[in-house]
């Protein structure tokens, strides 16, 4: 059985950046995909400007620069004006991804795999397709919400988000909306989001409180009133998974969503994913390493989903909460704060 310092299980966000600083440390990584190539996943396709500052990203991967935004409640809405900074980037997860595989091929203790589905996971070794086993001295589950490696840990998934979303053609659109509204989404929102070609028009929400069939009437009722034409759409449905238990487990590791590290509120995963991924690489590589930024994480996505928590026991009175959200944006200093903290 052929073993590796590390087995990291998935080549999202996540998997790829921890197989990347572990490569700079000489440690020999296989990271597994089950899907045929690197990339392609179905989400709204925004990161954020925490995203940029953790890693480099090229010019011909971002899409477009969002500094301009429309919040719209119930009886109200708010555009965002004069911000010098661009505070969402819109990328194709594909070519992200491709990008970010890219920068492994430096590395030649780094092995990626596709089409390696992982079927079995044991305290010593993976399984993958059913027939081959390969040995770890540490493993990394960053496999996403249905994660493999957590199940193998014993963590279900109590809480995440249901979305759904079409992605509409439409050319040189630079619609960038969050829709708040109790009457269709309850404690969830919708989103517009520009991309080249088409737009991503969405909706989230936990399932838990808001029942699935509740949610998608009240998505195609809002769809309807915006005049949205959907007969070239493409549909699309994802969970998104925020309940977080740990990210360490002795030599076994959890990161992004696989950890439950996306924020109940937004839906936001990206930056959690790529911070998550490359502090676990430095722990592996360094026992020692300090835990001050999943911390500031952790400490920023509690926040968000105590406010979550708000809205779910709000019941009709949300839209009084949605309508003092928007009120409160006309203060420079809460605008600022808001903006900062969401980018």
């Amino acid at each position: 059985m052929k073993s590796y310092d590390v087995i990291i299980v998935g080549a999202g966000p996540a998997g790829l950046r921890c197989a990347e600083i572990l490569g700079q440390s000489g440690k020999s990584v296989l990271l597994l995909e089950k899907k045929p190539e690197t990339g392609p996943k179905v989400c709204a396709g925004g990161i954020t400007r925490k995203s940029l500052e953790l890693m480099e990203i090229p010019d011909s991967i971002i899409e477009m620069e969002i500094n301009k935004a429309r919040i719209v409640g119930p009886t109200r809405d708010f555009t965002t004006q004069g911000v010098k900074k661009p505070f969402t980037f819109m990328v194709n997860r594909k070519d992200f991804g491709q990008w970010q595989q890219q920068k492994l091929q430096s590395f030649e203790q780094v092995t990626v795999m596709n089409q390696a589905q992982v079927t079995t996971v044991d305290k010593n070794f993976v399984e993958i397709n059913r027939s081959k086993r390969l040995g770890y001295r540490y493993l990394v589950g960053a496999d996403g919400a249905t994660s493999i490696v957590r199940r193998f840990l014993k963590l279900p998934v109590k809480k995440q988000l249901v979305t759904f979303q079409y992605l509409i053609p439409e050319k040189n659109s630079r619609r960038f909306e969050i829709h708040m509204d109790n009457r269709y989404f309850r404690s969830g929102y919708a989103w517009i989001f520009p991309h080249r070609g088409h737009l991503a028009v969405g909706c989230l929400a936990d399932p838990k409180k808001v029942p699935v069939q509740v949610l998608k009437k009240g998505f195609h009722q809002w769809l309807k009133k915006e005049k949205f034409d959907l007969s070239k759409a493409e549909y699309q449905s994802f969970p998104i998974a925020y309940d977080y238990r740990g990210y360490r487990f002795g030599n076994i590791f959890l990161c992004g969503e696989a950890a439950g590290l996306a924020s109940g509120l937004t839906g936001e995963g990206i930056h959690a994913a790529l911070l998550s991924g490359e502090e676990i690489a430095r722990t592996i590589i360094n026992p020692d390493h300090p835990e001050d930024k999943i911390k500031a994480v952790l400490h920023y996505k509690k926040m968000q989903d105590r406010f979550l928590e708000l809205l779910h026991m709000a019941g009709p009175v949300r839209n009084l909460i949605f309508r003092t959200i928007l009120y409160l944006m006309n203060n420079k200093r809460f605008n600022q704060k808001v903006t900062d903290g969401f980018s």
